[in-house]
């Protein structure tokens, strides 16, 4: 699976945007559907980049989204779990939205872009403020 930032910053600003802390992981995922035009609820790119996501700490579980193992052909929804965005996570969607970062980023892995983003968006806002 390609890394698709486009799809963690949209993931992250749907968390970030929603009135309330967490947000029903059913919920998100038709958000993310009707805004992307994706046909399928549960598509293997969103739930991979739901798990990219959550691995790098930009989103919490708050329970359980997907039941995985041995038994389960691919991730299964799980009842009623709830999400997150953390303020890692609000930290890189500020990165994602600056086209600059986000030109620079795209190569690298979730984990590395974030450090990296976070890093090139401190010193853009150090110069900002003359700092």
């Amino acid at each position: 699976m390609k890394q698709d930032y486009e799809l963690i910053k949209l993931i992250l600003q749907t968390l970030a945007e929603n009135d309330s802390y967490c947000v029903p992981l059913d919920s998100l995922a038709k958000q993310i559907q009707e805004k992307t035009g994706e046909s399928e609820l549960f598509n293997d790119k969103f739930v991979g980049h739901f798990f990219l996501a959550r691995d790098t700490k930009l989103i919490e579980e708050l329970g359980v989204c997907f039941f995985t193992g041995q038994q389960y052909h691919k991730p299964v929804p799980a009842n009623h779990a709830k999400l997150r965005i953390t303020a890692q996570g609000l930290e890189f969607l500020e990165a994602l939205k600056n086209d600059n970062i986000i030109h620079k980023i795209k190569e690298f892995s979730v984990g590395t872009a974030m450090d990296i983003g976070k890093s090139l968006l401190t010193n853009l806002i150090s110069k900002q403020l003359g700092l």
